[in-house]
């Protein structure tokens, strides 16, 4: 009997493996992409964002030059600036919610945030006047402008 037991433990340890096993290395895997992703720096993020910002805004500027020369839809230009829009927010709240921990990191998140909020203001007007609020026209330089300064702030502090 004794040793009936000895191996029905042995085959119940062989069917149910320890937790040191496939739950360690799991908990190992885990913490690595932690740290991994708490080592971007503050200028790291924000760059991204500034680049996450630029594409928006190209973007704007390409759908109003295209509904100037009426070759899209104005439900598609809508919709268009409607995602850069979006896009421009999603950045400018990940830079707000950036901490720093220097002054040329607090100068650069204020820059990119200004860069950024040109760029919103420029995406909004564009899609103002798709709704009959200004003109189309007018925010082609004004798209420009936008892109230019968020070029301006890539790259970092």
């Amino acid at each position: 009997m004794g040793r009936a037991s000895g191996s029905a433990r042995g085959r119940h340890a062989r069917r149910h493996p320890g937790p040191a096993g496939p739950v360690a290395s799991g908990c190992l895997v885990l913490a690595g992409a932690l740290l991994l992703t708490g080592c971007t720096s503050a200028a790291a993020t924000m760059e991204q964002a500034v680049g996450q910002g630029i594409a928006a805004v190209e973007t704007a500027r390409l759908v109003v030059e295209q509904e100037l020369d009426d070759r899209t839809f104005t439900t598609t230009a809508t919709a268009t600036l409607g995602d850069a829009r979006r896009e421009l927010v999603s950045a400018a709240t990940t830079v707000s919610q950036t901490d720093v921990t220097g002054e040329a990191d607090a100068a650069y998140r204020d820059e990119v945030l200004t860069a950024l909020g040109d760029g919103l203001d420029a995406v909004n007007d564009a899609r103002d006047a798709l709704g009959g609020v200004g003109s189309l026209e007018a925010t082609v330089p004004q798209l420009e402008d936008a892109a230019d300064g968020l070029e301006d702030v890539e790259g970092g502090p």
